[in-house]
């Protein structure tokens, strides 16, 4: 029942921050125009806010062994409350970049420990479709959040929604306070012989980041890729929306299932699904002018983000140690945020340099590049720290054929 009462309170959790991050994000670059920005400068400022982010995420562990990773999600939540407050008072554009990048380090921590409180409450039969869960928020985000913002600023201007959007904020703080359960997890005393298996996963570990390093950026290259296409093509403001739109309401059917099959399919090959939805989505775009093939394209996008930003911390966590998740999972969230960066402060300029074309090869190839490191990666049957080394106790020695039967003929010499 606890683990039940704990993912609920995670998920809401995760929902509130992608519903003000995903909401928010599009209307950025157009509030900080109101303040002299021209689109460079307001390419600059989301890869500011991105960098604000992988901070966050990297930062998530070492600030969470002096407050607690409880005491820490509490304080990013209550951080977050009075800079989105001031967002809507702002008057310069330093104050908007400033604020807007506290906000995002913040969400970056709240996401980070929320891998983490996911990872330590699940067990590995569900461990795949409660991750997957953690990431429906982001289409869910998307289209709700959009709605709201978009109403709200059409109806009372940028004041009053960056006002409600702090109060929807500070259920985080509350939340982290009184209904998050933080597990202890003690580390345990391995037998010098598993020493060269801690080395081994580490090195497993560091493959899993490079190749959601690769996926990722595709994914953010591909996206932004989308957009600018449209605007290229002249397509209107609402069409460019509805693309956003349509994506999240089919992508939430298909994370959900992904996400249990991943349980019994194993996660491996659905990370490699998601590199393949990306190269299909890039490719596909080479040659798109119709609004539906736009749809499509965005509909792979936002099924491989989310199935690549779930299923990944599911298998990193099969991979690791339970001690180790407090360490190994914001890395995850810091390699996603690295990736928005790379794609954020790239892709217009491989766009205006090369054309549209050459992105999304460029796009596709990176994708390609990350199905053979996720190949190298084990099954997580043999990648799961053994039950024995937790315990403290020797391995249990595997034995021939041949040591059984003269261990027999032993047996049966004494009687």
């Amino acid at each position: 029942m606890l683990k039940n009462k704990q993912v609920a309170n995670l998920f809401l959790c995760s929902f509130i921050i992608l519903f003000v991050g995903m909401g928010l994000l599009p209307l950025l670059p157009i509030y900080a125009a109101q303040f002299g920005a021209t689109p460079t400068v307001a390419g600059f400022y989301l890869a500011v806010v991105y960098t604000a982010n992988a901070i966050g995420s990297m930062l998530t562990s070492w600030l969470a062994r002096r407050l607690t990773r409880k005491g820490l999600f509490t304080a990013a939540g209550l951080l977050g409350v009075p800079a989105l407050m001031l967002l809507g008072q702002a008057t310069t554009l330093w104050h908007v970049v400033l604020l807007t990048a506290i906000l995002w380090c913040c969400g970056g921590i709240g996401m980070a420990l929320i891998n983490v409180f996911t990872g330590l409450s699940v067990d590995s039969k569900n461990r795949g479709a409660s991750f997957s869960l953690m990431s429906l928020p982001m289409p869910l985000g998307m289209v709700l959040g959009g709605l709201a913002v978009s109403g709200l600023v059409t109806w009372h201007g940028y004041q009053l929604m960056f006002t409600v959007l702090g109060a929807v904020w500070l259920a985080l703080p509350v939340i982290g306070l009184l209904g998050l359960e933080d597990k202890h997890v003690p580390a345990p005393v391995r037998p010098a012989l598993e020493a060269g298996g801690a080395a081994w996963r580490g090195q497993t570990f560091l493959l899993l980041l490079l190749a959601a390093l690769l996926s990722s950026t595709a994914i953010y290259f591909s996206r932004l890729g989308t957009s600018l296409s449209m605007q290229a093509l002249h397509y209107s403001p609402g069409a460019i929306a509805s693309t956003a739109a349509a994506s999240g309401i089919i992508a939430i059917p298909a994370i959900l299932l992904i996400g249990v099959l991943s349980d019994r399919l194993g996660r491996r090959r659905f990370l490699i699904l998601s590199c393949a939805l990306t190269v299909c989505g890039a490719l596909s775009l080479t040659a798109a002018t119709e609004l539906w093939q736009f749809w499509l394209a965005s509909t792979m996008f936002m099924i491989a983000g989310p199935v690549n930003a779930s299923v990944a911390p599911a298998l990193a966590t099969d991979i690791l140690a339970p001690e180790a998740l407090a360490q190994g999972l914001p890395w995850l969230k810091t390699v996603g945020a690295i990736a928005s960066v790379l794609g954020f402060a790239s892709a217009g300029y491989v766009m205006d340099t090369l054309g549209g074309t050459s992105l999304y090869v460029i796009a596709a190839a990176l994708a390609i590049v990350a199905v053979p490191l996720l190949g190298l990666l084990p099954r997580p049957k043999d990648a799961v720290w053994p039950r024995h080394a937790l315990a403290g106790s020797q391995p249990p020695r595997s034995r021939s054929r041949t040591t059984m039967l003269t261990a027999w003929l032993r047996g049966r010499a004494t009687r």
